[in-house]
């Protein structure tokens, strides 16, 4: 499947995604020995700054089930990119604006139902944070590194797939109400 089939059904819901589409195909990795060039464009795609990505982790996230169906033909070209790219058991950052600690309880399990960015690299994700923020140190098991693949190789992107659990290791770090940090650890998938 092309990228252009595979977004086909999401192209009236993403103002400019035929351009953007245009765009990963003509800039994303062509040389890659494990993905194909459109699996490597559906990547680059994602990881451009638009509203795409964060419109599919909307639709990721949706209760009502039926918003993500128009998705399912990207997701299955974007997840079987991601899923030929070797799995690496590493230390990856996660930094989101605000306190979400009330969501995690030590020794608890949630599952991320999104696509989530993260990155190798603890200076990366300093932008993400902001004055006031979350950072999540997370161990994975199934981390995928992008970073040959994205538009910004070098913020050494990896993603974790939708359907990652995370345990929360220990109590997390309370900096006088500006700055968490949350310990988490993924679990085993049966994959």
């Amino acid at each position: 499947m092309t990228l252009e089939q595979a977004v086909e059904r999401i192209v009236p819901l993403v103002s400019g995604l035929a351009d953007y589409t245009a765009r990963a195909k003509q800039n994303c990795n062509r040389n890659s020995a494990l993905i194909t060039w459109d699996e490597s464009a559906a990547i680059y795609l994602y990881s451009m700054q638009t509203g795409f990505f964060s419109m599919l982790n909307k639709a990721l996230r949706d209760e009502n089930r039926h918003v993500l169906k128009p998705w399912f033909a990207y997701l299955k070209l974007f997840i079987t990119a991601l899923e030929k790219l070797p799995s690496l058991e590493i230390r990856v950052w996660r930094g989101v604006a605000g306190n979400v600690l009330s969501i995690f309880i030590p020794n608890s399990v949630q599952t991320w139902w999104s696509v989530n960015s993260c990155s190798t690299a603890l200076d990366v994700i300093q932008a993400f944070v902001g004055e006031k923020g979350t950072v999540f140190a997370i161990d994975a098991i199934h981390a995928k590194d992008v970073s040959a693949y994205s538009v910004f190789p070098q913020e050494q992107e990896v993603i974790l797939m939708p359907g990652t659990q995370l345990r929360m290791k220990s109590n997390s770090f309370n900096f006088e109400n500006r700055f968490f940090i949350v310990d988490l650890k993924e679990e085993p998938s049966l994959r």
